[in-house]
């Protein structure tokens, strides 16, 4: 997280403090400790389309570059892949929010500081590539086997704004919608890393084995591109967040809160509130 962002951050809480002494005596603060958990899956078949995309160009471009150092006459003549997909996290946060309208206003603030786990991998990733000899026309084939990950572990600081809809109500349902940003630190600290196995099958039915495998963080990532004169587009994850729930009033001062939507991803959370 930049300088500037850092003392926005700083600021707001101390506002909050400041006014604590006032909020309590109204009743128009709470704060809240909430505990999610985070996927792609929801649209699992949209996904998986765009990420099979994404790894055909990838992984072909490996496999055919791999085995041209030992076969430089060899090109594809054709490819099919099939790949499973899966995207699962978690989420759990600390929120202040200030209610300008008194214990029953239906409008809020909210600052949260929030750790998420979002990871995205690909347990089995089959490959099926056709190659030709442009010497001699004969054919040959690539049978090939990947997995890989991506995991970002996102520390990041969020200001939103929620509406309730029946407010002095036990039962209230309510929508949020709000932004934040991840820190530059567990922003770069992400990581990726794959693996592959594979037989290729020659003209003579004669075979050979393939292997590879790399990790590496972003900030390695970053390093190597500005090392190349080349730009680093982000050093940090914004985020976009909205979601609809329900909050539930078990006393005075208690509150469930039950919601589901969107968190660069899908979060179904759970929460506990204090107003005081």
């Amino acid at each position: 997280m930049n300088k500037s962002a850092k003392r926005v951050m700083f600021f707001m809480i101390g506002c909050v403090f400041l006014l604590s002494g006032e909020l309590l005596a109204d009743g128009h603060f709470e704060f809240s400790l909430h505990y999610s958990r985070w996927t792609l899956n929801v649209v699992k078949g949209l996904v998986e389309n765009m990420v099979s995309d994404a790894l055909e160009s990838d992984l072909k471009d490996r496999f055919i570059q791999k085995i041209q150092e030992q076969h430089p006459t060899f090109v594809e003549s054709g490819y099919s892949q099939n790949v499973v997909f899966d995207a699962p996290g978690s989420n759990v946060g600390f929120e202040f929010r200030f209610y300008p309208g008194g214990r029953n206003g239906a409008f809020s603030l909210g600052l949260a500081v929030e750790q998420t786990t979002m990871k995205v991998s690909f347990p089995e990733v089959s490959a099926n590539l056709q190659l030709t000899d442009v010497n001699s026309g004969q054919a040959a084939s690539f049978q090939g086997l990947a997995h890989g990950q991506f995991v970002i572990k996102p520390l990041s600081f969020h200001l939103n704004m929620r509406w309730e809809i029946l407010p002095s109500k036990v039962i209230s349902p309510y929508f949020s919608i709000g932004a934040g940003i991840s820190t530059s630190r567990s922003f770069l600290d992400a990581s990726y890393e794959y693996a592959y196995n594979g037989t290729l099958t020659l003209p003579d039915s004669s075979t050979e084995q393939y292997s590879d495998s790399d990790s590496k963080t972003l900030r390695q990532i970053k390093d190597e591109r500005l090392a190349e004169g080349k730009n680093f587009p982000l050093n940090f994850m914004p985020i976009i967040q909205l979601n609809f729930g329900l909050r539930a009033r078990i006393s005075r001062m208690l509150n469930l809160t039950f919601d589901a939507g969107i968190f660069n991803g899908f979060l179904f959370r759970g929460g506990l509130a204090v107003r005081i």
